[in-house]
């Protein structure tokens, strides 16, 4: 049965007014002069599903906001889409009795809000679908939206008379046949799930081919070798390894043990270098207490000496009375001199005990023994320094000794283990270095085969995958009868709107699902005449709508919407029947199946076929789509279909 899908209204408002257009009957005739605004009206209804709709100036000039009253499904609700502003890519789900807001839509995902496409699709109780497809040549996947569906409700003016549900769109082409295969159920979840899988596996099993041959083609530039030659010498690599780690180990023993006979040597030796620093520090210490005696020494003579100059000159000088400065000759009586100062030198005279002769000698007598005192020390601090140097030297020639004989035995036995040590311990690293090497490449070897062993087993899922959608694609297969019986309906309908009077046949394409009319496709009719490609369009979507309501197991939409039927015709008696039956047509549809389906067709003129089925919604210049905006006439029209 056809999923329901039904609008009821139509309400536009601008900044100073508001008008609400109503689809009562099952089929609404909207007509008016061109640039009316006819297309904009069903441009406007794709808008508030969430659309890329195609509008003129005055809409987006003027139109603030525009909300429909649909039936999906089983759900009666408003949906409200503002027109050019900054909310435009939102749509409000509003209760019809309320008009309280029930909740917002994203129109595409934003990560805020749901989205208005998972909304419709599942009130439709239509599939939510992703399907496989191709980008540069990468497998991706893309979902399948309601605005894909509405392509199939949807026949717009610019294009009805040169495409299908834009099949010349290779974009849309895919999401185009894999709609029709969900709408007849020649496909499912598990299809669609499996060829997904079949084009990731296919994407998998290209870059991991990819890199085994790329890690084959650096294997074969860096090293001819092969597996088993790399195995070979590893095995070798290694057993020489382990003789160089063996000899190596066998020097450092050996050093190790003449290492041992000489601990006593050096024992002695430290002992040695020890006792000379211990002597050179005496050496060190009795110089300087040598030196601190012999300043004493010198400190006494001096005061001797001074002492006997003195007391020399008070013998010599003491009985002169001084007239004149014995320097420079002036006399000196004129001079005031205080009382008992001395007249040259203006000093205090000393007292007479001061110069005692008696004194004077002792003095000299102690001086004297001070000096024989401090003579008498450092001497002896001398031989103490002797002594000291003598013992440095001895230690001294002691620990030169005892080094040159250790130098002598470790040049012998000693150094030539270490250069036979290190000449071992090069080796052994150098094999080390060849072992990494060719464990490196051994490893690339390695990740060769693992790639390979991915390669085989995305082979054998993608092989199992083929063989699983192979099998429930045979159990649909059955249900490829209803193509047949499409086409067959799809000729009925050919045959009563008789597009052209030479038409033979018509039947559906079984793998395009497109129609195809004395065994032409339909690109290959654009020759004929745009008003005869029109009508074979608008059977092929009549053709479908009845084949959905007619079949419970068919899901497609009940509802047709139809802009310019009659685009492209003449006004000749052939072209104005055309359009007559046409219109017959859709009166019959309309009266036989009232509310299951709704058609809203715009046209230039009203319906050619009176009957009670047909509503109407007349625009005119005086009273176009949009409300308080006044329209120019006729000579200035912009129609949606050439709006880009």
């Amino acid at each position: 049965m056809a999923v329901h899908l039904r609008f009821r209204s139509l309400t536009v408002t601008t900044a100073d007014a508001e008008k609400t257009y109503r689809f009562d009957g099952p089929a609404t005739v909207v007509s008016g002069p061109s640039g009316t605004g006819k297309s904009s009206l069903l441009m406007l209804l794709k808008h508030v599903v969430g659309g890329k709709a195609v509008l003129t100036p005055a809409v987006r000039d003027h139109v603030l906001s525009a909300q429909a009253e649909v039936v999906i499904g089983q759900q009666h609700v408003i949906l409200k889409r503002t027109v050019n502003d900054t909310r435009s890519a939102q749509v409000d789900v509003l209760d019809p009795r309320t008009l309280a807001t029930l909740n917002t839509y994203a129109v595409q995902a934003n990560g805020d809000l749901p989205l208005l496409s998972d909304y419709l699709l599942t009130a439709l109780d239509f599939p939510r679908e992703t399907i496989p497809s191709s980008r540069d040549g990468k497998a991706t996947t893309r979902d399948l939206t309601f605005t894909d569906l509405f392509a199939y409700v949807y026949r717009e003016a610019r294009n009805i008379d040169r495409e299908v549900v834009g099949h010349l769109d290779t974009w849309f082409r895919t999401k185009r046949t894999a709609l029709f295969k969900l709408m007849f159920a020649l496909t499912d979840s598990t299809v669609l799930e499996l060829s997904r899988k079949l084009g990731e596996l296919k994407e998998e099993l290209r870059k991991k081919t990819d890199e085994y041959e790329n890690v084959k083609t650096f294997l074969g530039a860096t090293d001819p070798r092969t597996e088993d030659q790399l195995r070979v010498e590893l095995t070798s690599l290694r057993d020489m390894l382990q003789l160089a780690d063996t000899a190596l180990a066998s020097l450092r023993h050996e050093l190790a043990e003449s290492t041992a006979a000489d601990a006593v040597l050096r024992q002695e030796l430290r002992a040695a270098v020890e006792s000379a620093r211990n002597a050179t520090q005496d050496v060190l210490a009795a110089q300087d207490l040598v030196e601190a005696r012999a300043a004493v020494v010198a400190q006494v003579e001096l005061d001797l000496s001074r002492l006997d100059r003195s007391s020399t000159a008070i013998e010599k000088l003491s009985p002169f009375d001084f007239v004149v400065c014995p320097r420079c000759m002036q006399r000196l009586s004129t001079r005031p001199v205080p009382e008992d100062h001395c007249v040259v030198c203006l000093q205090d005279d000393p007292h007479d005990e001061d110069v005692d002769p008696a004194a004077i000698a002792q003095t000299r007598r102690t001086l004297e023994l001070q000096l024989q005192d401090a003579r008498a020390v450092l001497e002896a601090d001398s031989a103490v320094l002797t002594a000291a140097q003598q013992r440095a030297q001895q230690t001294d020639f002691l620990a030169h000794s005892l080094r040159r004989q250790l130098d002598a035995q470790t040049r012998d036995l000693v150094a030539p283990r270490f250069d036979a040590i290190a000449d071992a311990s090069a080796r052994a690293a150098s094999l080390r270095a060849a072992i990494d090497s060719v464990t490196q490449l051994r490893d690339s070897w390695t990740r060769a085969h693992a790639i390979a062993r991915d390669v085989r087993a995305i082979k054998e899922q993608r092989t199992r995958a083929t063989a699983e959608k192979k099998a429930r694609t045979a159990e649909l297969a059955a249900r490829q009868t209803l193509v047949t019986d499409l086409g067959r309906d799809f000729n009925t309908m050919i045959s009563q709107l008789r597009p052209a009077p030479w038409i033979q046949s018509a039947t559906i394409d079984p793998s395009s699902y497109l129609p195809v009319v004395d065994n032409v496709s339909f690109e290959s009719l654009q020759a004929d005449g745009g008003g005869i490609v029109t009508c074979i369009n608008v059977a092929y979507s009549l053709s479908l709508l009845e084949f959905g309501i007619t079949h419970p197991d068919v899901r497609v939409p009940s509802m047709l919407i139809i802009d310019s039927p009659r685009k492209a015709s003449g006004s000749n008696l052939d072209d104005q029947a055309r359009g007559h039956r046409t219109y017959q047509r859709f009166q019959t549809l309309a009266e036989v199946h009232d509310s299951k389906v709704q058609l809203i067709i715009a046209d230039n003129d009203s319906a050619p076929t009176p009957g009670s089925v047909f509503s109407k919604i007349e625009l005119d210049y005086d009273n176009p789509l949009v409300p308080g905006v006044a329209h120019p006439g006729p000579e200035h029209t912009h129609r949606a279909e050439d709006e880009s």
